[in-house]
């Protein structure tokens, strides 16, 4: 469950961040600590648990602490109520924190010793995933979850989730991504007939020709936020993220597993063939790639892992720059609050969104802290559509979307009595009996809103709201994927020092500081200085891209 106003990065970093750029659950920042008497008492046993066992009669004891990414407290505290009533001996503390500064939270966390927190989201410290300082799912999919009778892995639908369990690639699994959410445009209806526009944009010469009659007619056409934060892994992000990909899907065939690689599978790989015609064509599912032949690329600059000189990077960030020209003077310090309020409050006609923003944005329209206005604003007609298509003889395929798997949900390691609780609330979230208790909370809220149909299965969604998600049409999913746009259009594979400085290059060439060429050359030169320690931080060494057939050892 993602907010549209308080995401940061699916991805993902993704990994979505990773993926993108931006996955959490939805609701304003909720600063409140537990009571003392609510604080979990640490536990100096760090001997990692795997699972066992357990006598399922006897009671469970102990404390989860809920400390979750902008995430809605009103409805967790309705899990936490479900789950304690079926087990009264355990307390659950929800401890929401804001979306602003939880990579920097959780790192300190860590720092200090070991974290109070028990579920948490992973996404935005690779880091800490890198050091596996979270606990792996994966041994726990293959026993029964207690609330259904069947082996957990059941409970899920992994193809969608992306998680192939026989995929050697896939040593450790530190985090669930059992919802899903689809970026999209959301536009002011009424503004858009005021303004003399007859029909949605479809193409991005048509988009920027709809943005110049909403300015003529005095609105703001765009909004979106351009803190660090939104051009890193929130909505600028995502942007930033999707359209060069229109130019480079065929990466594929550059870093594609070969049959010599231990990355090739060949139930998949031996059948593949590249399909620009197939939105899909380059998902794991559908054909195996390797990493190090995408570190061997971006090394030796090669094709679109190339950025200085190249005319496709050149195309798509001279249009990138057009397109945020039409966002509110002063956006570049903007945060996704702020953003949301110029659209929620009639002034801005349209922003990127996800589709619980389809129930998300009555409720936000007579909220008075959200629209800043005593009794909250008049409502208005809103509506939605795709991912305009940028075009010309340099575009290899249509635009495609973030489509993803998200939540990156995921547990502090602890010891062997803690994990075994902790997952044990997992199964319990991700049963036809949990999941009820978690959308009916979601569904009576104020503050929060289901982003796509859950990739659950065994569970029932009102009829509505699964007409609803059906009605949003698929055009395909870039995120996750190791391709140029993923790995080098926001910062070099979201090292942090290489984001902080392409946050610092963007901002200028935005504010006409610097022209398209000197952006590439100051980022390809960032790049190349940074590459190094980027492939240190992933426990990765140059020796291990000389030969890309071979898997690279284990580093601690």
């Amino acid at each position: 469950m993602i907010h549209f106003r308080k995401i940061v990065s699916l991805i993902l970093i993704s990994s979505l961040m990773i993926i993108i750029s931006a996955g959490c659950t939805s609701s304003g920042p909720n600063t409140a600590n537990p009571s003392p008497s609510e604080q979990p008492t640490p536990t100096d046993n760090k001997t990692p648990a795997e699972p066992a066992g357990e006598d399922t009669e006897k009671p469970k004891s102990g404390t989860i602490q809920i400390s979750l990414r902008g995430a809605s407290a009103e409805v967790w505290g309705k899990v936490a109520d479900a789950y304690m009533a079926k087990h009264p001996d355990v307390k659950v503390v929800v401890d929401i924190k804001p979306a602003e500064g939880y990579r920097e939270w959780l790192q300190a966390q860590f720092a200090a010793g070991e974290p109070e927190a028990d579920f948490v989201n992973t996404n935005e410290n690779s880091d800490l995933n890198e050091d596996q300082k979270f606990v792996d799912f994966k041994p726990w999919l293959e026993t029964e979850n207690p609330y259904t009778g069947k082996l957990w892995k059941e409970s899920f639908n992994l193809d969608g989730m992306g998680v192939n369990l026989d995929d050697p690639n896939l040593q450790t699994l530190q985090a669930l991504n059992f919802e899903s959410v689809q970026i999209l445009w959301m536009y002011n209806k009424e503004m858009f007939e005021k303004a003399g526009i007859t029909d949605t944009p479809k193409t991005f010469d048509e988009l920027i020709a709809t943005y110049d009659k909403l300015k003529a007619a005095g609105y703001i056409p765009f909004t979106i936020g351009g803190n660090a934060l939104s051009l890193w892994s929130g909505q600028a992000g995502w942007l930033m993220r999707i359209y060069p990909d229109q130019y480079f899907r065929d990466y594929v065939e550059l870093i594609k597993s070969k049959p010599e690689d231990y990355t090739y599978m060949p139930n998949i790989d031996d059948n593949w063939k590249f399909d620009l015609s197939d939105p899909y064509n380059d998902s794991r599912s559908k054909v195996s790639t390797n990493e190090l032949r995408m570190y061997q690329a971006i090394k030796n600059k090669v094709g679109p892992y190339k950025v200085e000189g190249h005319p496709a990077w050149r195309e798509v960030m001279t249009n990138l720059k057009t397109l945020f020209s039409y966002a509110p003077d002063g956006f570049m310090g903007m945060s996704e609050e702020q953003a949301y309020k110029l659209f929620l409050t009639g002034k801005a006609a349209t922003m990127v969104a996800l589709p619980s923003s389809y129930w998300q944005l009555p409720k936000d329209f007579a909220d008075a802290e959200k629209t800043g206005e005593s009794g909250g604003v008049k409502s208005f007609d809103f509506g939605f559509f795709n991912m305009p298509s940028m075009e010309g003889e340099l575009v290899q395929a249509p635009a495609r979307t973030i489509h993803i798997y998200t939540g990156f949900y995921g547990f502090v390691k602890k010891n062997a009595e803690q994990t075994a609780l902790n997952v044990d609330f997992m199964m319990y979230l991700t049963s036809p009996e949990g999941y009820k208790v978690y959308l009916e909370a979601v569904q009576n809220s104020k503050d929060a809103s289901l982003n796509g149909a859950p990739l659950l299965n065994d569970i029932e969604l009102p009829e509505e709201m699964k007409k609803t998600f059906e009605s949003f049409d698929a055009i395909g999913n870039t995120e996750g994927l190791n391709s140029p746009g993923n790995v080098l259009a926001r910062g070099l594979h979201d090292y942090q020092p290489s984001v902080q400085s392409y946050i610092g290059l963007i901002s200028k060439y935005f504010n006409d500081e610097i022209d398209v060429d000197q952006l590439l050359k100051q980022y390809q030169a960032d790049i190349d200085a940074k590459f190094e320690a980027m492939l240190k931080e992933r426990k990765k060494e140059l020796s291990d891209i000389e030969n890309p057939e071979r898997q690279p050892p284990v580093r601690q």
